[in-house]
């Protein structure tokens, strides 16, 4: 009887999961129902990796020290406060400090642990360390992030992230394109439900009701529910797989065929990927596999591995006998066990460098090859991805019309020019009615150059569901692009109205707008995401423009504290120190921003105009020098060049930047002044009356009044 009471209180806690796009996700409950039945599964399951995917931070894996990372010169320390983990970051020689609480792991710890903030918004944020158990344990940057210009405590998980370390969290998005924002209590690691469907049913009837066994279905259906989470062709931009815009983001139901659920997709052939070697890959290598081939695809993964307990050498070597008991030990053979020590060696991964994993390509050993030797985190373009070439449909090997692959070209820009196209013709044929399809060839379009192209497809979105928040948003955002203001705020006004708590409609709304109203969207983008450091630049500018020197100055300051190696920023609040009389301070904003973005023409441009301020001349040359290296043609830098070499008493070079900007632009009076007044100065009256001449001639009457003055002054 108490086991029937506490089964009922279980089942009434529910485990949260809700997704209005499959009614039948209501039948998963809290799986801690399942332990009363099936408690020595449970007792082992725990031990696991999938059962420790995600749980909540303990004591014991709280790294010590500080970590400094030398390509952003920024420095973390874990701390303990309050019977709470936080993780402080600060610059090196001190600046921007931030802390942020950790609550959660993600990572059972047999490779990795991240660690994971959740924001009072729901967002669960990638810190930038993770721990490696490499060499005894190691804290080192997280996958992605060793570099200088890294995201630092702003990057979230995905829904995609969180389907594959987490049982079904109750969630806010229900599709791929929804802002990843989870609501109450998260579930911890995978549960049993994820191999064997919803249980509400099976445990309200103490096991009498049917639950799926994979165990009793073919062996490509059982290797199905490995790899909804285990096959990941490439962790880099292609797309990897594209989840059915019709379905929810947590609606797979282990009952079903994975193609119903998701499309895998994979680099074409003879690009140089064959043989990549990744993190989550398992099932993508022992596809690979003569053996996997050889069985007519019925070796799966639970013929090495039991899903309910950890793996043993044993248990591996016993599947590996079961096929090859006459080779094991014979005289071809080196009688050893631990058959996966040499024909699934760990090797270092190419996506997490501090991470060795077994490769799941069963082969003949390879000689003389480190699989371990260490290796440089590589990193793909920012804003797109490094892979160019065709995206072709890897699992499953045929179904979903032409669509999806047409989609695969242009989600990630891998194929654009012909994605387009072959998606084009794709909408035309199949006429789908979910609005994502039509959103994706709008982007698509923007992306290829074809902007004026994309309004047709935005238009068909929003007759599909005028209420589609990503086509709400992303047309607004292109209105606002083409300066079409007006447009761009009646539809950001609706987006917003909808869905108050979107940072990013409300982002797009200030650049729709001007003065206080700009301000106020601004402002609404931060309190619905406080990460979103754009939008605290955004709001530093608008301060600017309107004369709220101080506000933006409080803006600026903030969008550094999340983001450190703005450089933009860091320019912006160099002029408002300078124009405070703070000198100091903003040598120091000015020297940061030429070091995190070494070609921004305004760090460079401005720092010297800031020396020569100071009447430092001699330092200001070589940042106006490298302004004109990056611009040739720019006037202002010509001109600053040769008024710092006036400064200096070298008339010869002045004189050579002068001539180099009157030869962009004849007319230049700044130009002419300074060449006049240079000629001046090198005696050469005669070249000097000429172009002071044309300078007391020309539109700006403060050039006019001072070649005018200097006119008079020249010898007869």
């Amino acid at each position: 009887m108490a086991i029937v009471l506490m089964l009922l209180a279980v089942l009434m806690v529910g485990c949260g999961k809700t997704d209005p796009v499959a009614e039948k996700a209501s039948g998963y409950i809290d799986s801690r129902a399942c332990e009363s039945c099936h408690a020595q599964i449970a007792n082992t399951y725990r031990e696991t990796g999938m059962a420790r995917a995600f749980h909540k931070i303990g004591e014991d894996e709280v790294p010590g020290g500080a970590f400094v990372h030398d390509k952003s010169g920024r420095k973390y320390e874990f701390l303990k406060r309050d019977g709470k983990v936080f993780l402080r970051r600060d610059e090196v020689g001190g600046g921007n400090v931030l802390e942020k609480e950790i609550q959660y792991v993600l990572g059972s710890g047999n490779h990795a642990r991240s660690f994971i903030h959740r924001s009072e918004q729901g967002r669960l944020i990638e810190m930038p360390v993770n721990w490696y158990p490499e060499k005894g344990g190691i804290v080192a940057m997280s996958p992605g992030y060793d570099r200088a210009d890294h995201m630092d405590m702003r990057r979230a998980i995905g829904y995609q992230c969180a389907f594959c370390h987490n049982g079904y969290p109750k969630q806010a998005g229900t599709s791929l394109f929804d802002d990843p924002v989870f609501e109450g209590e998260l579930p911890e690691g995978i549960d049993c439900q994820r191999c064997h469907g919803p249980g509400r049913e099976h445990a309200a009837s103490m096991g009498r009701g049917k639950i799926f066994n994979p165990k009793k279905v073919s062996a490509e259906r059982k290797m199905e529910v490995c790899m909804q989470c285990h096959l990941e062709t490439t962790s880099y931009s292609l797309p990897n797989s594209i989840v059915k815009f019709e379905r929810g983001i947590f609606s797979y139901d282990p009952r079903e065929a994975l193609g119903d659920f998701i499309t895998h997709f994979d680099h074409a052939k003879g690009t140089g990927h064959e043989e990549k070697f990744e993190i989550a890959g398992s099932a993508y290598r022992l596809r690979q596999s003569k053996c996997f081939r050889l069985s007519d695809e019925k070796l799966t993964c639970t013929t090495c591995h039991n899903p309910h307990q950890k793996t043993t050498v044993a248990a591996i070597d016993a599947a590996c006998s079961s096929c090859h008991s006459a080779v094991v030990g014979s005289a071809k053979h080196v009688a050893k066990a631990e058959c996966a020590s040499c024909h699934m060696p760990k090797r270092r991964t190419e996506d997490v460098v501090h991470v060795a994993v077994t490769d799941h390509k069963i082969q003949k050993p390879v000689v003389g090859k480190d699989w371990m030797a260490a290796r440089e985190e590589r990193h793909e373009v920012m804003g797109g991805g490094s892979y160019q070439g065709e995206v072709v449909r890897y699992y499953p090997r045929e179904g979903d019309g032409d669509l999806y692959p047409a989609l695969a070209q242009v989600m990630h820009q891998s194929n654009l020019k012909a994605g387009v196209v072959r998606l084009e013709a794709a909408l035309q044929k199949e006429q789908p009615k979910h609005p994502a399809y039509y959103l994706q060839m709008a982007q698509a379009l923007h992306a290829s150059g074809e902007a004026a192209k994309a309004l047709p497809y935005y238009t068909k979105a929003l007759e599909l569901d005028p209420k589609y928040l990503p086509a709400l948003r992303s047309l607004g955002a292109s209105q606002v692009r083409a300066g079409n203001l007006a447009a761009a705020k009646v539809t950001l006004e609706k987006a917003t109205s909808l869905y108050p708590k979107d940072a990013l409609s409300w982002l797009e709304l200030a650049r729709a707008n001007r003065g206080e109203e700009a301000a106020k969207a601004a402002r609404k983008a931060i309190a619905a995401e406080p990460e979103l450091v754009e939008a605290h630049k955004m709001l530093g500018m608008i301060l600017m423009e309107t004369g709220d020197r101080a506000g933006a100055e409080a803006a600026f300051v903030a969008a550094l504290r999340e983001q450190p190696d703005e450089a933009e920023v860091r320019a912006n609040l160099g002029n408002l120190l300078a124009g405070k009389g703070d000198l100091a301070g903003a040598e120091k904003q000015y020297l940061a921003a030429i070091r995190y973005a070494p070609g921004m023409r305004a760090g460079r441009f401005n720092f010297a105009v800031f020396l020569a301020g100071q009447k430092r001349f001699a330092e200001a040359v070589p940042h106006a020098l490298e302004v004109v290296k990056m611009a040739p043609k720019d006037l202002e830098a010509l001109d600053l060049l040769g008024n710092l070499y006036m400064a200096g008493r070298d008339f010869r070079s002045a004189a050579g930047q002068y001539r180099a900007a009157l030869a962009v632009n004849p007319a230049y009076g700044r130009a002419l002044l300074g060449l006049g007044t240079a000629l001046g100065a090198m005696n050469d009256f005669a070249g000097a009356r000429k172009y002071l001449s044309l300078a007391a001639n020309g539109l700006d009457a403060g050039v006019r009044a001072e070649a005018a003055e200097l006119l008079g002054s020249l010898p007869r």
